[in-house]
C-alpha cells in the first residue's frame, strides 16, 4: 500500500496509471481492514483481546473517522454531517485505535446502505457513566427485527442478497457489537451508538 501511494505521489502518471494506482491503494486498504477484522475476531474468541489504554482525543477520533468516508459519502451525494457537542473533555483514557475502527465499520455500513439523505455522527458527554456517546445516524434502508437479530452472527448478514447486493464478510459489526455497540433500529434507517 504504501509503495503505491509512493508511486501515485512522487511519479507522473496518466489518467488510466493513476487510476490503477488508486485501486490498488483502495483494494490493500480493503485488504487490510479485512485481515485486521479477522485477527481482532480471532483474538476475542480466544479472549486474548488487549485494549490499549493511552490518553487520546476523542473529538480528533471522530473527526478523523468522519474524514476517511467522507469522500464516499460525497461520491454517494449524501450528507455527512459531524456532531461534537461543546464542553467534552479534551481528553480521555482508552484505545483510540480500536475506537476509531469500530466508527469506521459503522460510518462505512452507513453510508454503504444509504442512497439519499444523511449520516450523521454525534459526540455528546454521557454523564450517568462518566463517559461519552458516540451515534451513527443514517436514513438507509433500515432493519427488520429479525435481521438485526441474525446480524450479530460472525459471518452471517441480514440476509444473502445483502452479500450479492453489497458486499461485505459479516464481522466489522460483530466485533463492534461484541466490543461497544447498542442499535436503535427504525425503517427507514438505524441508529448505532458506543457507550
Amino acid at each position: 500500500i504504501g509503495m503505491a501511494e509512493v508511486l501515485r505521489d512522487t511519479t507522473s502518471l496518466d489518467f488510466r496509471q493513476t487510476e490503477c494506482v488508486d485501486a490498488i491503494v483502495s483494494n490493500g486498504v480493503s485488504m487490510l481492514s479485512l485481515i485486521n477484522d479477522i485477527l481482532d475476531f480471532s483474538k476475542m474468541e480466544a479472549d486474548k483481546l488487549e485494549l490499549e489504554i493511552a490518553p487520546f482525543s476523542v473529538r480528533e477520533v471522530v473527526e478523523q473517522a468522519a474524514g476517511v468516508v467522507q469522500i464516499k459519502a460525497e461520491e454517494k451525494g449524501l450528507q455527512l454531517v459531524v456532531r461534537v457537542h461543546p464542553g467534552l473533555p479534551r481528553r480521555c483514557v482508552g484505545d483510540a485505535v480500536r475506537l476509531k475502527r469500530v466508527l469506521l465499520n459503522l460510518l462505512s455500513n452507513a453510508i454503504k446502505f444509504t442512497h439519499e439523505g444523511t449520516v450523521c455522527i454525534t459526540c455528546k458527554a454521557d454523564e450517568r457513566r462518566q463517559g461519552y456517546i458516540l451515534e451513527v445516524e443514517d436514513t438507509g434502508i433500515g432493519l427488520t427485527p429479525a435481521a438485526l437479530s441474525r446480524l450479530f452472527q460472525p459471518f452471517t448478514q441480514a440476509d444473502s442478497s445483502i452479500t450479492r447486493r453489497y458486499g461485505g464478510t459479516g464481522l466489522g459489526l460483530v466485533i463492534s457489537h461484541r466490543r461497544f455497540v447498542k442499535s436503535d433500529v427504525k425503517s427507514p434507517g438505524s441508529t448505532w451508538a458506543l457507550h
